[in-house]
């Protein structure tokens, strides 16, 4: 065997250039969905006071933080399993929230409660927009469910319906939303997007608020139905 034969024998194999090119596409598109979400963030901004304080600029900085960390997480989890068409949701959300409360530094303000089934497969790009709206979700209670800044207790759950639906229930045990805030559920920055996302994977979303807590339920289509919209 000949000196060149040995040396290209230890070579890494080529790179899969069709995997190259996806995941590159995914990137892509969800840095577009990042962006497209932090300007929808910097409108608000714009439309608010000349000036604003600053535990309400270190909020900010911090739920931006919160979408690019859902972001990298997802591309990390990707990377591991780059054969798979599918990921586990349960996992994901599990690893994605205590990535998110470990990157943030939130562990003495979050606390998690989790009551997840198996059979909760989803395409990347499902994954991502949960991701997203559960990241926003855990942001806000940190911001509004305890107004004494106690610690806050997130119940995440993930069930597969009868029906083949799935649904993703998230939280919190603070005061609720005030009586007769109907308009900040339409209008709060934070809402229209969960309510964007929700839309964008044409699934249900229902926001339950009593004096126990702030509940978001979001209902995907079945399973099979629920990857063709996301692939196409």
């Amino acid at each position: 065997m000949s000196v060149n034969e040995v040396q290209l024998g230890n070579k890494a194999p080529p790179p899969n250039i069709d995997m190259l090119r996806e995941a590159n596409h995914r990137i892509s598109n969800h840095l577009t969905l990042l962006a497209g979400m932090v300007q929808t963030q910097a409108g608000a901004v714009g439309r608010g006071p000349e000036s604003i304080s600053r535990d309400a600029a270190r909020a900010m900085l911090q739920e931006t933080a919160g979408k690019i960390v859902s972001v990298g997480h997802l591309h990390r989890r990707l990377s591991e399993q780059p054969h798979r068409g599918e990921i586990n949701l349960c996992d994901y959300l599990v690893e994605a929230c205590a990535t998110l409360v470990s990157s943030l530094s939130l562990g003495e303000r979050v606390s998690l409660v989790q009551r997840l089934s198996a059979n909760c497969l989803v395409a990347p790009e499902q994954a991502q927009q949960i991701g997203l709206m559960v990241s926003e979700i855990i942001m806000n209670a940190v911001k509004h469910a305890h107004p004494t800044g106690i610690p806050v207790q997130i119940a995440l759950a993930c069930r597969r319906e009868t029906d083949g639906r799935l649904t993703i229930e998230i939280g919190d045990d603070g005061v609720g939303l005030p009586e007769g805030s109907e308009a900040t559920i339409k209008g709060g920055v934070g809402f229209k997007l969960i309510r964007a996302l929700a839309q964008a994977l044409t699934a249900d979303l229902r926001i339950e608020s009593d004096s126990l807590g702030l509940t978001f339920l979001i209902t995907l289509p079945a399973a099979v139905q629920a990857v063709g919209i996301a692939a196409r």
